[in-house]
């Protein structure tokens, strides 16, 4: 049993909103003292791979990066937590990647890892929240796709996923090999890695592959979204004003209250 995770690295989400910044020529976000971590239904994926593993007692796991040489921290945490391997897709080789893009570099990756029994992404990223990337992986690889699942078993030659739906829960069974995204639940939240694992998942080399790796030219990972422009990147303003309205007691005050709510159309 081969299980592949895909991983993506993001500002950490609690920085305070204060200190976030955003670039509005380059039009992305500022790291600035924000620390880099594991998208956080990413991590959900990895567990659920994690404990897929420790059930059937057997297997081996492979995480996937699309990322900068900054995407090393996040891959050398998924080692830390014991999957068997690591490899970094090199962003820097593939610039203005979108989310086809992405999708189309990962299929490679995991067609270079063949056999692959599920492949598993997160519910959406945290930084974009475009929760695009599962299914268009799935599509490239012309494999069978599961969203919004929280849990997996082996079923026999087949695997049966657990997963949230408008109108509850239900389990699907499904047959390898196939596409899931994981979405959060009490049953996946990550585990904490042991001081013993981080230390070996420092010494271990991280492979990264590229455009010759892979077998992909940049040019060729455009989709439908190359032609829409990305205008702009901001942070809204919101403005607000206080008013203190007098009266010598609570029927004036309310008084003064009613006749400044009519003034401004409230009323």
């Amino acid at each position: 049993m081969h299980l592949v995770v895909c991983l993506k690295q993001i500002l950490d989400p609690e920085l305070p909103p204060g200190e976030f910044r955003v670039d509005a020529q380059k039009k992305e976000a500022v790291r600035g003292s924000a620390s880099l971590v594991i998208s956080v239904f990413d991590e959900n994926a990895l567990e659920t791979a994690l404990q897929l593993r420790d059930a059937a007692g057997q297997g081996k796991i492979t995480a996937l990066c699309v990322g900068p040489e900054s995407a090393v921290d996040a891959l050398r945490r998924a080692l830390s937590l014991r999957v068997d391997e690591a490899i970094r897709i090199r962003e820097e080789e593939f610039p203005a990647l979108d989310g086809f893009g992405t999708a189309r570099l990962l299929a490679a990756a995991v067609r270079k890892l063949e056999p692959a029994d599920l492949v598993f992404c997160g519910r959406e990223a945290g930084d974009w929240h475009g929760a695009m990337v599962g299914g268009l992986l799935a599509g490239e690889l012309q494999r069978p796709f599961v969203s919004l699942v929280a849990g997996a078993q082996r079923a026999g030659e087949k695997y049966a996923l657990r997963r949230q739906t408008d109108e509850g829960w239900e389990t699907v069974e499904c047959a390898a090999p196939a596409v899931v995204s994981v979405t959060n639940d009490d049953a996946n939240q990550p585990r904490i890695p042991k001081v013993k694992d981080n230390m070996m998942a420092f010494r271990r080399q991280i492979p990264a592959w590229g455009a010759a790796e892979l077998g992909v030219a940049a040019a060729s990972l455009a989709g439908p979204n190359a032609a829409l422009e990305f205008a702009s990147l901001y942070v809204p303003k919101s403005e607000r004003q206080c008013q203190v309205l007098g009266g010598e007691n609570a029927e004036e005050k309310a008084a003064q209250m009613a006749k400044k709510l009519a003034e401004i159309q409230v009323l």
